[in-house]
């Protein structure tokens, strides 16, 4: 019984691989952060600020979007995806130029 216990604890679902995706977020941008602070390395530091970044809208987008899913209204769900797309495009401008 102790067994099959620990085998469904240990199982992977979507709010565990959420979670780590979560934990490897704050990882990087506490990297960066700290990177920049000690050497002033911009570039080091901006690789795991953009990952770190990356990461933090993903969540943040998730989530929303399964707030959004309770709701009834239509325009929750235009304002979601205004928001989303806004995000999306202007965080690919700013790391291209």
């Amino acid at each position: 019984m102790q067994n099959r216990l620990n085998n469904q604890n240990e199982r992977w679902s979507w709010e565990k691989i959420f979670e780590l995706f979560a934990y490897i977020g704050i990882g990087c941008i506490a990297i960066a952060l700290l990177l920049s602070a000690i050497f002033g390395s911009k570039t080091l530091a901006d690789i795991f600020r953009c990952v770190g970044e990356a990461v933090a809208y993903i969540v943040c987008i998730v989530v929303a979007g399964l707030w959004v899913k309770r709701k009834t209204h239509v325009v929750w769900l235009i304002l979601y995806v205004v928001f989303t797309v806004s995000i999306v495009v202007l965080y690919i401008v700013n790391i291209a130029l």
